[in-house]
């Protein structure tokens, strides 16, 4: 128990499905040689693989954690690596579960002897596996763990496995043919399913797919709750392992360079806080001369069509116009607008909305906004462009060079 106790969370919860399944492959492979049952020769056969998969697991989240000369940012996608090994014994394990299943039913092998004895062993199997199987998610979601999460996964399809190797061998024994080798290949579809899932999800991170659209709202909104962050320009990041690289672009309300220091340190510090498994925050400040002009396209109820003033306007989209891009859509991120279209006070809430986004520009096709709205974000510093030739934001998106120009001559 000492020794358990020193291990870290996601190497307890292996080391404990370890000695677990140590014990039911043993009385499941004896119960099969005594019965004759494939289903259940099977599942013992899934169990060591299910012996072999927790090893590799525990050696994986130990190795991940290390530094080297040669890797000196950490090995934390060898957690993939092994979830991609998890998945390559799981497609095995059914290819040759699914074989002998069909060499059964073609030589008409039907003959399971002592059935009820094969039954009460394959429900403990069931109920043990099944615990096991919430005790991994529960510690995998909790320390963000993808390979103890997808060991997880492997062992609820276990669970399910065993509780319909039992139902098969009760038909069995009520006189029913094929069940025991129909119920085998039943396993073998659902550990064959299982196996793709966790090999295209751990593919997905070796090839640096973009971080959660939730996780990059998330730090998002903590940068811009600290109010020396005039705007968040851009964060971007990725998976591995185990853990998550950030990078945030921002614009500092200060132009000294002391206190934009200290903005991207606290914004560090809130970051890490907020989001979950973070290794690393890097924080890039721009300029107000060089950063992206923000324009805020006012839509319309269908999110695509450009509004023709506050009064019509449904939401913004916030259009990233950088003059150093050279091809391709703009970035844009929607924002919906407060409810109550039309009404003056309505559309004074709405500048008030959009100025809080730090803003450049409004863009509208007709209506420039006047009177206590237009005050509003005048006030702010907020240039209206009046754009009839750009009735979608798809038109938007397309002219961000020219929407960024433009509005550095409406100053």
């Amino acid at each position: 128990m000492t020794f358990l106790a020193r291990m870290e969370p996601t190497e307890r919860a292996e080391a404990i499905a370890v000695v677990a399944s140590v014990f039911m492959a043993a009385g499941m492979i004896s119960v099969a040689f005594l019965s004759g049952s494939v289903s259940v020769l099977a599942e013992g056969i899934d169990t060591c693989v299910d012996i072999i998969t927790s090893i590799a697991v525990m050696i994986g989240l130990k190795l991940s954690k290390r530094r080297s000369k040669d890797f000196p940012y950490g090995l934390y996608k060898i957690e993939n690596l092994v979830t991609i090994a998890i998945a390559a014994l799981i497609l095995f394990s059914a290819y040759a579960l699914a074989r002998e299943s069909i060499d059964n039913l073609v030589s008409a092998q039907e003959t399971v002897s002592k059935p009820w004895v094969a039954m009460a062993t394959m429900a403990v199997v069931a109920v043990v596996t099944g615990l096991l199987a919430w005790n991994k998610g529960r510690v995998g979601r909790r320390e963000n763990s993808p390979s103890l999460l997808a060991d997880s996964r492997h062992s609820w399809t276990d669970a399910i496995a065993s509780a319909g190797v039992v139902v098969g061998l009760g038909l069995n024994a009520l006189g029913v043919p094929y069940v025991d080798s129909l119920m085998a290949l039943a396993i073998a579809a659902i550990l064959a399913w299982s196996g793709v899932q966790l090999l295209l999800s751990a593919v997905k991170v070796l090839l640096d797919a973009s971080i959660e659209q939730e996780i990059i709202d998330l730090a998002t909104a903590t940068a811009l709750a600290d109010p020396r962050v005039r705007r968040v320009l851009a964060v971007d990041g990725r998976n591995s392992g185990s853990y998550r690289f950030l990078q945030v672009t921002l614009v500092p309300q200060s132009a000294d360079l002391r206190d934009a220091e200290a903005c991207a340190r606290e914004v560090k510090v809130a970051v890490r806080s907020a989001v979950q498994n973070v290794e690393s925050v890097q924080v890039e400040l721009v300029s107000e001369d060089s950063a992206t002009t923000m324009v805020a396209a006012l839509l319309e109820a269908d999110h695509t069509t450009i509004a023709s003033g506050l009064g019509t306007a449904a939401a913004f989209a916030l259009v990233a116009c950088d003059p150093g891009r050279r091809s391709g859509p703009a970035g844009t991120q929607l924002v919906e607008l407060p409810a109550g279209q039309g009404t003056a006070g309505s559309e004074i809430l709405s500048a008030v909305t959009i100025s809080k986004h730090g803003v450049d520009a409004v863009l509208v096709t007709a209506d420039p906004p006047a009177g206590g709205p237009g005050y509003v974000l005048g006030a702010n510093e907020v240039v209206v462009l009046c754009r009839p030739d750009l009735p979608t934001l798809q038109q938007v998106q397309s002219a961000a060079r020219e929407l960024h120009t433009e509005r550095a001559g409406g100053q």
